[in-house]
């Protein structure tokens, strides 16, 4: 690849404010410009080291972290920076593995467990002291009371609201009919009055008359026709006139027509006579076990009627026919008092929800809520189930576990439900809504835990959880292996109360009782999930693999930060054949010509560097030695070096992971004593890797010295920040020199051809006078 060497820093030479060879023909930018170049090449040099410079800095940066992250995962000195994976660990050394012979006993093991086996049977598990809503409580029954004057009221509402307009297409041109205001109430009759045919035709005939020859008319059958009387010379009808999709639903009926009829023949006649009474229907949507219907009561039935306890009668009839077809006969059952109108809705089966919504469904007409259900939604209203719990202000408090907690009718189930999670009582409050039950369980297993509530102002907690439950307390008996149970009848608390119990185990032989189900001895944790018929079986062991795999990691990683740093100390120097590119060549290359060029620019800048040469001889020679204290030393556990051509990477095949396995199993304290004790390989690691790479501002490591890590207090004191502190300053120097010379040469060649360009002039003169 062809670079030109030659650039300009920031400014050109031919920056000038005079003549350009104008008079003398002289190219002078190109002069000044070689005038310049020795200048223009000490820039260029000093950019080029600057460049260098910050590429070895960010290359021992990638290293300080590279080998931070080596550092944090293997040796770390403070116990409490031990990780999984620290060789620095004593338990890293002492893992341990547990087997179950029982699915309803999980087990944990950690360093301090002993090898071996434990027997261990369960015969009570550990359970949550809880309060549970009694029989009646808390539940909520679908009730209300039809107001038939609101419900016809509002069926008759309806009925005049409902769309009433027909469309039509006439030779092209969509027109629309509108019925709506021919349809009026007969409060007399409690009905609604529904036009003649003949108003109806006389409608359409409003909006056919932009239209000659075609008319609209009833036939002896009560039907309306419409009818084209324009023909072409050969007598063939030529008006087209058809009903439109648009056209609403009751429009249709109003007209007898339906949608896509057409003229035939010059005539339409409509295939049922205008509905003349309709349907005054009060409508609610029934939802059963997420199945939904629309009830239609007819209201002129039911006005029609004798008096109000027939029309009630009436309501139910209808109500109960139309829900039976939909959901099954008494699924969904409605019981009517028809002398007073409060009706309520039951279902089959006690866990089955109906749900009474829509517009109707409301306070003035059926005295319920719309979305209200034989169950508590947690969405809704606490004053919707609760009504009566609250005072004059619809507040009320209650007190849990010695904590007050305050709530409003206008709070959602939910919201109550929260409050009291958050409140720090020590309880967790549910809703089951199969069952309608509310519970108050409390956040810590085993006896002894109780759970107080009162009401303080109003009567909320006895609402949700009845007012005489009963209480049910427990003794732990170790020797019968059991709690006694001590039962008391409407005891007059809040709630039923349901006491906890402790877990009862026996251990290696020894009974015990403990308030959880998970229970950590002899660095064995079991997690009790059932009891059992008879003694289990927890096997201990050592965890060889886990060992293993671990220093199989740290063998991997090693060679990794081994080759990443042999890889640049051993790398040719290719730096020198490919310097810096300046801003001016970079212009003339492509991304991908920049990116392979600065590649091998930056390959050897590090070659034979004494820093990291230093650091990996350290590294080996602690790894080769034996540690004076330790029976092992790393060849003896079947890792190897192997020759001179690996460059001090470690290995390990089959028969060296044999004897380390064999080691581990045989002699574990002294495989941990080889990289755990003072003079161990860990200490020592831990040295050399902290004196190379260590961050901290107090006691950087060499190459944070060097380099310093970005953003960081070293970064500032680094010696490479001062050297390119120090480049940036004769850069700055330099180019102050370039623009000096620069200036110094114009100037020169500026006055030159101001007098070449006076000669010039004389010259002309003389010749004109002489008549040259």
């Amino acid at each position: 690849m062809n670079v030109n060497s030659t650039s300009s820093y920031v400014n050109n030479a031919s920056s000038n404010k005079g003549f350009s060879g104008m008079a003398s023909g002289m190219d002078t930018e190109s002069m000044v410009e070689a005038m310049l170049s020795g200048t223009q090449a000490k820039i260029d040099k000093q950019n080029a080291l600057k460049q260098q410079t910050i590429w070895k800095q960010e290359i021992y940066r990638d290293l300080i972290t590279q080998i931070n992250s080596f550092q944090s995962k293997f040796f770390k000195k403070s116990f409490s920076d031990f990780s999984s994976t620290s060789l620095m660990s004593p338990s890293f050394f002492n893992a341990m593995s547990v087997a179950s012979t029982a699915a309803s006993i999980r087990a944990s093991v950690d360093s301090s467990a002993a090898v071996g086996s434990h027997s261990v049977k369960v015969s009570q598990l550990a359970t949550a002291s809880k309060v549970t809503s009694t029989p009646g409580a808390g539940k909520h029954d679908l009730e209300g009371t039809a107001d038939i004057a609101e419900m016809y009221k509002t069926a008759m509402k309806d009925a005049l609201a409902e769309e009433r307009t027909i469309s039509l297409s006439v030779n092209g041109k969509a027109i629309d009919v509108d019925f709506s205001d021919l349809v009026k109430e007969d409060a007399a009759n409690n009905k609604v009055e529904y036009p003649t045919p003949e108003q109806i035709a006389a409608r359409l005939n409003e909006a056919l008359s932009k239209f000659d020859g075609i008319t609209a008319d009833v036939n002896a059958d009560g039907k309306v026709v419409i009818t084209s009387t324009n023909t072409d010379d050969k007598g063939k009808y030529t008006d087209e006139v058809k009903v439109l999709s648009s056209s609403s639903s009751e429009g249709l009926a109003m007209a007898g027509l339906t949608v896509g009829a057409s003229l035939k023949d010059g005539t339409l006649t409509a295939a049922a006579a205008p509905k003349v009474e309709g349907d005054v229907t009060f409508d609610v949507d029934i939802t059963y076990d997420g199945a939904k219907t629309t009830v239609q009561i007819d209201m002129e039935k039911v006005m029609a009627q004798a008096d109000e306890a027939a029309q009630r009668a009436e309501i139910q009839r209808q109500f109960q026919e139309q829900v039976d077809f939909a959901f099954g006969e008494n699924k969904v059952k409605m019981g009517m008092d028809t002398a007073t109108g409060k009706f309520s809705l039951t279902t089959q089966y006690k866990t089955s929800t109906v749900m009474i919504s829509g517009n109707n469904a409301n306070k003035d007409t059926l005295g319920v809520l719309n979305g209200e259900s034989n169950r508590i939604g947690i969405g809704g209203d606490l004053g919707m189930y609760f009504k009566d719990a609250f005072d004059a202000d619809g507040k009320a408090s209650f007190t849990i576990n010695g904590v007050q907690i305050e709530v409003n009718k206008d709070m959602t189930i939910s919201e109550m439900m929260r409050a009291v999670n958050n409140s720090g009582a020590g309880v967790t409050m549910t809703y089951q809504s199969n069952s309608g039950t509310f519970s108050l369980t409390s956040n810590n297993s085993g006896d002894g835990f109780k759970i107080d509530i009162q009401d303080d102002n109003g009567s909320l907690m006895a609402s949700v959880f009845g007012s005489n439950g009963d209480s049910t307390t427990y003794e732990t008996d170790l020797d019968a292996g059991t709690s006694t149970e001590t039962k008391q009848t409407g005891t007059g608390r809040i709630g039923n109360f349901v006491e906890g119990k402790d877990a009862i185990f026996e251990f290696d032989g020894v009974t015990m009782a403990r308030s959880s189900n998970t229970i950590t001895q002899d660095g064995l944790t079991m997690t009790f999930t059932n009891t059992t018929d008879q003694a289990e079986t927890l096997t201990v062991n050592r965890n060889t693999d886990q060992i293993v795999d671990g220093i199989k990691s740290f063998i991997e990683d090693y060679n990794a930060l081994l080759d990443k740093i042999n890889g640049l100390v051993d790398a040719d120097a290719e730096y020198r054949d490919y310097a810096p590119l300046t801003e001016a060549q970079k212009k003339e290359m492509t991304e991908k010509e920049i990116e392979k060029w600065e590649e091998k620019a930056k390959t050897g800048l590090l070659r034979r560097d004494n820093v990291l040469e230093g650091f990996l001889q350290s590294m080996r020679s602690v790894l080769y030695e034996r540690p004076s204290d330790a029976a092992y030393a790393l060849y003896d556990l079947g890792i190897d070096t192997g020759d001179y051509t690996q460059k001090g990477k470690l290995f390990m095949d089959a028969d060296g992971e044999a004897k380390l396995r064999a080691a581990l199993e045989s002699n574990p304290d002294e495989v941990a004593k080889l990289f755990t004790s003072e003079d161990g390989i860990g200490n020592k690691m831990n040295e050399i890797l902290t004196g190379v790479a260590n961050t901290s501002s107090g006691s950087p490591g060499t190459l944070v010295q060097i380099a310093g890590v970005k953003g960081g207090a070293t970064e500032a004191q680094s010696d490479y920040t001062q050297r390119l502190s120090e480049i940036e300053q004769k850069i700055k120097n330099l180019k102050s020199a370039y623009e000096l010379e620069k200036n110094r040469y114009w100037s020169k060649f500026n006055a030159m051809e101001k007098l070449v360009s006076q000669m010039s002039s004389q010259s002309a003169w003389l010749s004109q006078q002489f008549g040259y």
